[in-house]
């Protein structure tokens, strides 16, 4: 930090400190306006502490301040919940999988299409499908789709829909890491399941094996950079899913995708991250995700088999 500004955030750290006993005192009064009034003038002092160090204007260094509270917030919230395995995580959630207001989950369907192309006529593999959310529309689409899950309620969900939809798709039930395919597929995708995965290499071998000269594979994922900050020794994230519960979630950075498919014979092709725009911020269904803005919270890649 310049002297200049040491100096300046100093004197108003004083200030700082100088409306702490008047902020007691306040509290001894039992006066909520006065005590609002106090608790506000606090802010306001450390919003300017705040902005002099970063250097940044008012408006960044308001909303900055205000995805820290989010994140804070949400980090007790964190320490309050209940571990369960990533199976039971989803099997509990797969009835309110579809209906959810995930924002992750919207802001990937929104680009996908564009990763997946023509599927008209395309053998299809959807690894970790869940609910069918894309098994069925890709099948829809005119597909022939296999899908691989290995959560009974998800895949009962799916099946369902498919049954609905007078749709042929087929399910099966398997961990998609141990899973081996007698056919070569034209597109694999695995949207939002490899930050399950402890031994990506594994599963990325599966993809190997399902795959021909041409394959395109998609994959999506809650971005590497939003679980990197969180992540312990072992790579294992803070597995923040569902709320009031946590699983395990890996942290696998993009480089580590692209080394492993080059390794196969694959070459990143396209590649986006889904970031919360300010097109989609005044959606009332996401205001719980306030602290997100602008961020990018996952990530989409598209890679294809060229040896």
């Amino acid at each position: 930090m310049k002297p200049e500004i040491y100096k300046e955030v100093k004197e108003k750290f004083e200030k700082v400190k100088r409306s702490l006993p008047y902020l007691e005192l306040k509290i001894k009064t039992r006066n909520k306006k006065e005590i609002e009034d106090s608790v506000a003038y606090l802010v306001y002092l450390l919003h300017r502490v705040h902005k002099q160090v970063m250097e940044v204007d008012s408006s960044a260094s308001i909303q900055e301040l205000h995805n820290r509270l989010w994140w804070f917030r949400n980090q007790k919230v964190d320490d309050e919940r209940k571990f369960v395995d990533v199976n039971k995580l989803y099997q509990s959630w797969a009835r309110k999988y579809d209906v959810d207001n995930n924002l992750l989950i919207f802001l990937e369907e929104k680009v996908s299409k564009e990763f997946f192309g023509d599927v008209d006529s395309k053998m299809v593999l959807d690894l970790g499908c869940g609910t069918g959310r894309y098994s069925i529309p890709l099948a829809r689409s005119g597909a022939e789709v296999t899908s691989i899950d290995f959560t009974n309620a998800m895949l009962k969900r799916a099946r369902e829909k498919a049954k609905k939809s007078n749709l042929d798709v087929t399910f099966k039930k398997f961990d998609i890491s141990k899973y081996k395919s007698d056919k070569k597929f034209d597109l694999i995708i695995s949207m939002l399941v490899l930050e399950h995965v402890k031994n990506l290499e594994k599963v990325i071998s599966v993809i190997n094996k399902a795959s021909k000269i041409g394959t395109n594979v998609v994959i999506s994922n809650i971005h590497p950079e939003m679980l990197r900050k969180d992540v312990d020794e072992k790579g294992k994230a803070k597995g923040w899913i569902l709320s009031g519960k946590k699983t395990n979630q890996y942290y696998h950075p993009l480089e580590k995708y692209v080394d492993l498919f080059f390794e196969k014979g694959f070459v990143l092709t396209k590649v986006k991250n889904l970031v919360y725009e300010k097109k989609y911020q005044g959606f009332r269904k996401f205001k719980k995700f306030a602290g997100l803005k602008d961020k990018s919270i996952g990530i989409i890649m598209r890679f294809e088999k060229i040896k």
